[in-house]
């Protein structure tokens, strides 16, 4: 039996992995047909990888919040061999310059042996520079932060992170905002406040009048920036999840390191001198650490991860950072535990409602709905028709 023209045409144009309608159909000429399909194909969550089930892209996510945990634990107990008599001095933004220029080629070159020397299509362009400047900012906010407000304000500000970015992915109807989704999160977000204020009493400890004055004066910028940080890494998180729907993570993670690492550097000859470049000896390995483990491969496999979760689940784990933080410092430091810390409780309750959620609800909804609606509008024409 000979094909069709129709059929014939249909088949000579649809590319594997691809839906494509056929020109001449009812249904490519329906706008709101078009944006049912494009949903699902676009939407919050994207077909695993063959052969990888979704909780491999989350036990992922998680060892990366360890690694970065862990990392935080290295840099903090190798600050103690800072030589200052040696004038070795300690810059969060020289440090922070050197992982990212370090790491930026790194990913680079790991992408262009992946995937071929490639750049982002010119319609992309505004986007990649947007992702890098959220990369930039979040990192240089954060710094800024903690020198004003400290240490304990910048932990409780972090959960704040999947918070924007569910509400930015509702927003962009890029998620749906599904009860189980938000109590989870919500959940994850309570139990990180609460570890992290168990701290709160210890790190006042000592504060007198004229250093708390000092402290107030810079609270509000110091809050302002931490604020911004956590919105500039919910930003992030969203970009990238429009952009891995594209483009390879790989090429996503080196091209936002790029901007990133330039803007740092830019930072750094404005916000540093001369004598804040000599780079203590004893941050060598603490940086290699970073530069390897957390910027090339934490990076890479957030934007992994985020091709196949969605972006808000992936933020989601970031409350797991003051868990594993107080977790390490009891085995490890040997430091005791309050009541504060039963806040863990919520972190993983938290985490593990929103592991579980629906994973093609958004995709199912959107269309059924648009094919319902063009059901009906048919059906309405073709009663016109015969009246």
């Amino acid at each position: 039996m000979k094909p069709s023209a129709a059929s014939t045409s249909v088949a000579r144009n649809q590319t594997p992995g691809k839906l494509r309608i056929a020109s001449g159909s009812v249904a490519a000429k329906d706008p709101e047909f078009l944006d049912g399909i494009a949903r699902t194909t676009s939407s919050a969550v994207v077909p695993s990888t063959p052969g990888l089930r979704t909780w491999t892209f989350q036990v992922a996510v998680a060892l990366t919040q360890a690694a970065m945990v862990v990392g935080s634990v290295y840099l903090k107990g190798s600050l103690e061999h800072v030589n200052d008599s040696k004038g070795e001095v300690f810059h969060p933004i020289v440090y922070a310059f050197a992982r990212e220029a370090s790491a930026a080629p790194i990913l680079f070159g790991i992408s262009v042996y992946v995937s071929g020397y490639s750049l982002p299509a010119r319609v992309d362009a505004t986007k990649v520079a947007l992702l890098g400047f959220c990369l930039f900012a979040s990192q240089l906010l954060y710094i800024i932060g903690i020198e004003l407000s400290g240490v304990v304000v910048a932990s409780c500000m972090q959960p704040a992170i999947p918070v924007f970015t569910v509400l930015l992915g509702i927003v962009l109807k890029m998620e749906t905002a599904h009860p189980q989704k938000l109590f989870g999160i919500s959940l994850a977000v309570m139990g990180a406040v609460c570890m992290v204020l168990g701290g709160v009493p210890s790190a006042g400890h000592g504060v007198t009048a004229d250093t708390a004055k000092e402290a107030t004066s810079n609270m509000y910028l110091g809050n302002f920036c931490l604020l911004t940080n956590t919105f500039a890494m919910a930003c992030y998180y969203i970009l990238a999840k429009t952009m891995v729907a594209k483009y390879s993570p790989i090429q996503v993670a080196a091209w936002a390191y790029v901007v990133a690492a330039s803007l740092m550097g830019v930072a750094a000859s404005l916000f540093t001198s001369h004598a804040d470049w000599h780079f203590p000896h004893a941050l060598v390995f603490p940086l290699l650490y970073w530069i390897f483990i957390c910027s090339v491969g934490g990076y890479f496999v957030v934007t992994w991860a985020m091709r196949h979760l969605p972006a808000s689940q992936v933020a989601a784990f970031q409350c797991l950072q003051p868990f594993l933080g107080s977790l390490l410092a009891f085995l490890i430091l040997r430091e005791s535990l309050s009541w504060w810390d039963a806040g863990a409780v919520g972190v993983v309750a938290g985490l593990v409602l929103v592991s579980l959620e629906t994973k093609y609800e958004l995709n199912s909804t959107s269309l059924i709905g648009a094919t319902m609606r063009r059901a009906a509008s048919f059906a309405s024409s073709k009663h016109k028709s015969l009246a």
